[in-house]
C-alpha cells in the first residue's frame, strides 16, 4: 500500500516527503538532547549567579557599604571585578528606590578619560618643501 503510493508521487513530492521524514527524525533528536542538557545548563549558570551573589553580599558587608548613591558607586568602582560576567546589577534601598545600577554607571573610569600628554606629528609635506628649498 505505501509503495503504491510513493509511486504514484512526482519526484518533487517524493523529495519533500523523504525531507519531512529525515528533518522529522533530526528534530526529534535535537528536542531529546535538549530536554536531557538544558537541566545541566541552567544548573551550572544558577550556581555561578549564585556564587556573585554570595561574593558580592560578602563583600557589601566586609566594606560596609551604606545603601546610598554614593557609597554604592564607590562600591561598583572598586569592585567591578565581580560584574564581569552579568550584563546588568541594579542595587535598591528599603523603600525599592533606585540606587545603583551598573548599566547607566560607567564601570571602567578610563574607558573616557582624556589623555593629558599631547601627541605631534609631523607634517610630510613641510618636510618635502623644506628638501626642495
Amino acid at each position: 500500500m505505501f509503495s503504491k503510493y510513493l509511486k504514484t508521487l512526482s519526484i518533487l513530492k517524493k523529495f519533500l516527503f523523504i525531507n519531512l521524514i529525515i528533518f522529522t527524525i533530526i528534530g526529534l533528536f535535537t528536542f531529546t538532547y535538549l530536554i536531557n542538557i538544558e537541566p545541566s545548563l541552567l544548573k551550572k549558570k544558577s550556581q555561578n549567579h549564585n556564587n556573585i551573589i554570595n561574593n558580592t553580599i560578602d563583600n557589601i558587608l566586609r566594606l560596609d557599604v551604606k545603601f546610598k548613591e554614593d557609597d554604592i558607586r564607590k562600591f561598583l568602582f572598586s569592585t567591578r571585578f565581580i560584574f564581569q560576567n552579568l550584563d546588568r546589577v541594579t542595587f535598591f534601598d528599603d523603600q525599592l528606590n533606585l540606587v545603583g545600577d551598573t548599566d547607566t554607571l560607567d564601570l571602567d573610569p578610563r574607558s573616557f578619560s582624556s589623555r593629558l600628554d599631547k601627541i605631534e606629528f609631523e607634517n610630510l609635506n613641510e618636510q618635502e618643501i623644506e628638501k626642495k628649498n
